[in-house]
């Protein structure tokens, strides 16, 4: 029977066609690093559909076929209450395939960001069929992606304990294995690890504070780890049992972390976000008894916020109090500043950067150590733009609280 059983698995695991080149399953891709696979032209810029979204800042995730992501609608007159929408769509013309719509309020506790409506910010997870979603009050769902049907749900406030965070829920769910990661925060657990067939959890970490920032998986010192960014912490979790392994205190607590954590040679993490204060890059070594972790360097002047940052090379490239930047890994000097490019999401493509600031430019360039060398620059989109744009195939996909558009280069005719 042992040998039968191992034989069935074999057989499934073989059947379940791998993800493709032109997929994008969760937030960041496949590496959570904004680095596409795919090859785009080196002419002009072509607009290849838009369609009409809503509000939401929540980015897009795709298997080649079709795409996902989370809006909102608000009700009449309102700007804490309307309908999160989970929806998919077909990626060559942004057509509705299904929608499945969920009333929220926000919670008691929450306040919306500078006054703005409410709006869903976690970016979907999408793992051999199943996706994941995190929705502005935290509401957790598991939907079928070929269909829309409910598989199961959580309510994390209430099921397991989770703080109300401020500017609502934000942090994006992990795949790992066959499973959903998903940052909890409050009096249960910081991570939990859910079955993404059928939603049952199998292991809730220690309790622990929540924050907007998503985890990550890391091999360090040879061991895969689950790192998490809380409100008043950085946290290494056993992926199999849940266990905590390792924390670092950040120096202040109860502000605004968002930054995914960064990893750097098997053994270092790179981490920002207000409770950092600065930007601080840790090196992180196991002994016999205990992990011991230590600062390399801290440039206490640059702080990452809300917008993606992303390394290449020897460099961290990022966007800091509404200007792009630059940081030297070695040891956390800023090599330059380009203003511009405030509210800047980054996608890497091959030798090129995508860069979508706030205002739905798009810049294609090169980023380098010397500065920004810009190829071509348009404004496609005109409400604001605080989600990174998702490579599929050959288009590129964006969002601004209004619309979604798929974008091509394509080569010049002479």
């Amino acid at each position: 029977m042992f040998f039968l059983h191992i034989f069935i698995v074999y057989i499934v695991a073989i059947l379940q066609p791998p993800p493709q080149n032109d997929s994008w399953l969760q937030y960041g891709g496949v590496g959570r690093n904004f680095v596409g696979s795919s090859s785009v032209g080196k002419g002009e810029l072509s607009i290849v559909w838009r369609q009409p979204l809503g509000l939401g800042t929540s980015g897009i995730v795709s298997d080649g076929k079709l795409f996902y992501t989370m809006s909102l609608r608000l009700r009449d007159g309102s700007k804490v209450e309307g309908t999160e929408i989970v929806s998919a769509r077909e990626v060559q013309s942004g057509k509705i395939v299904w929608e499945k719509a969920t009333t929220v309020k926000m919670l008691k506790g929450q306040e919306s960001f500078s006054g703005d409506p409410i709006r869903p910010q976690a970016t979907p997870a999408l793992h051999r069929g199943s996706l994941c979603t995190l929705g502005y009050t935290g509401l957790l769902c598991g939907w079928e992606a070929s269909s829309g049907k409910l598989l199961w749900q959580y309510d994390l406030v209430k099921e397991l304990g989770a703080k109300p965070v401020q500017f609502g829920f934000s942090s994006s769910p992990l795949i790992y294995q066959d499973d959903f990661v998903v940052h909890v925060g409050g009096s249960q657990a910081v991570l939990i690890r859910v079955d993404a067939r059928n939603g049952k959890i199998l292991w809730k970490s220690e309790p622990g504070e929540p924050s907007y920032a998503s985890p990550i998986v890391a091999m360090l010192d040879g061991n895969q780890h689950l790192v998490q960014v809380t409100r008043d912490a950085i946290l290494g979790i056993n992926p199999d049992t849940g266990k905590t392994l390792w924390q670092y205190a950040l120096p202040e607590a109860g502000l605004t972390n968002v930054p995914t954590p960064l990893l750097i040679n098997q053994n270092q993490l790179l981490i920002s976000g207000q409770g950092v204060k600065g930007t601080r890059l840790l090196q992180l070594t196991k002994t016999s008894e205990q992990w011991v972790i230590k600062e390399v360097w801290n440039n206490k002047k640059v702080t990452f916020f809300y917008c993606n940052w992303q390394i290449a090379g020897n460099a961290v490239y990022g966007n800091a109090n509404k200007i792009l930047l630059c940081l030297n890994l070695t040891d956390g000097t800023e090599l330059w500043r380009e203003r511009g490019f405030a509210e800047t999401n980054l996608l890497k493509m091959g030798a090129e950067h995508f860069l979508l600031d706030g205002n739905g430019k798009l810049t294609k360039c090169r980023l380098s150590t010397t500065g920004v060398e810009k190829m071509a620059s348009q404004i496609i989109l005109s409400m604001r733009c605080w989600t990174a744009p998702t490579p599929v195939g050959d288009l590129i996909l964006m969002r601004d609280q209004e619309e979604v558009v798929a974008v091509r280069w394509f080569e010049s005719k002479k």
